[in-house]
């Protein structure tokens, strides 16, 4: 029986209503950040981490209807837009999920797909905590370009679930401290900061 990891609700909707109040990104992409040098090659540790971030916003958009928040219509449209980012990361993941990789279950892309969702299924949701990630979502739809979503997804998972079932597959730890911590508690100014800037008016 897989455990149920509450979302922190809480503590994530801090930096996404500061995400909120952040200059859109329409300009070039922040510098990359490079993923631990651990048991994943550095393609499907970013798709690992896009694959996650689209499961987390939609079980939470499925909590938020429960309570009355239309959030899917926000999840569905950002899943048209950005439809190219989230189609290469799946494919990837399935690709990944196979006996070349340690994965002999031929369910084993399901046990996973249902393991990241436990992970969300959880905690508390509200309201106002509902408005924020429909905000948030409408945020990264909103910059075409892709670089609010790679922002945003590298700040909400920092460390991707396959990465640990990678390495445990492999019989090694999860080297956990060479990618930067989320952002948890980041103010307005931080993630302007990390964001790109807006082109100047005649630029």
């Amino acid at each position: 029986m897989m455990r149920r990891v509450p979302f922190a609700l809480a503590t994530r909707g801090a930096m996404l209503v500061a995400l909120c109040h952040a200059p859109l990104a329409q300009a070039a992409a922040p510098p990359p950040i490079s993923p631990p040098a651990s048991c994943l090659d550095s393609p499907t540790f970013e798709a690992a981490r896009f694959h996650q971030f689209q499961t987390m916003m939609m079980t939470v958009s499925l909590r938020c209807k429960s309570h009355g928040m239309d959030v899917e219509t926000s999840f569905s449209r950002m899943m048209i837009v950005h439809q190219g980012v989230f189609a290469a990361a799946d494919k990837a993941i399935r690709g990944y999920i196979s006996p070349a990789h340690g994965f002999a279950d031929k369910r084993a892309f399901d046990s996973y797909a249902t393991l990241v969702a436990n992970r969300y299924g959880g905690g508390a949701t509200n309201l106002q905590a509902c408005t924020t990630i429909d905000r948030a979502i409408k945020t990264v739809t909103a910059d075409i370009t892709g670089a609010t979503l790679r922002f945003v997804a590298t700040a909400m998972v920092a460390h991707p679930e396959m990465e640990r079932m990678a390495c445990a597959l492999v019989g090694q730890p999860t080297r956990t401290g060479t990618t930067p911590a989320p952002p948890a508690a980041a103010g307005a100014a931080t993630i302007a900061m990390a964001s790109p800037a807006a082109p100047r008016p005649g630029k």
